[in-house]
């Protein structure tokens, strides 16, 4: 199963598809270039929870509740990131990707060496496509992962 990129609140949708072989190729190489970040998602799922519903008894939560917990999970991230969170590229949930998450992973892109950036652009053909596609989201509100 591959992955859509959506660019976060674009009238029309603007999508970007992966199919599966060629988005695990791209997660290696954004790996191998220092653009994903890991954070202990646990804990930062645990604060977004009690950010979004604070003081709310469990046995109290709501529907409601529960979506505003979930919208702060999806878009929960490093204070000052350092790439894309590895949980967001992880799975389909609808995780956000914020756009100072791939301003970072850019930053990162364009410091690595020139020939290693020319390797994984042969390697991958969508690579630039989607490399221009993160500036337009970096620029943008994000993208959401699906």
């Amino acid at each position: 199963m591959g992955r859509v990129l959506t660019l976060e609140h674009s009238d029309p949708l603007a999508h970007y598809y992966l199919d599966h072989f060629t988005y695990e190729s791209v997660v290696r190489a954004m790996d191998s270039l220092g653009m994903i970040q890991d954070l202990r998602i646990l804990d930062l799922a645990r604060a977004a929870f009690h950010r979004a519903i604070p003081g709310i008894p469990l046995n109290q939560v709501g529907p409601d509740d529960v979506r505003t917990a979930m919208d702060a999970l999806r878009a929960v991230g490093a204070a000052e990131p350092s790439g894309i969170p590895r949980h967001k590229l992880a799975t389909a949930e609808g995780w956000l990707i914020s756009p100072q998450e791939i301003t970072a992973a850019l930053d990162s892109y364009h410091r690595a060496a020139p020939e290693q950036r020319e390797a994984v652009a042969a390697r991958i053909d969508d690579w630039k496509p989607l490399i221009d596609f993160l500036h337009i989201a970096g620029d943008h509100h994000g993208l959401r992962s699906t």
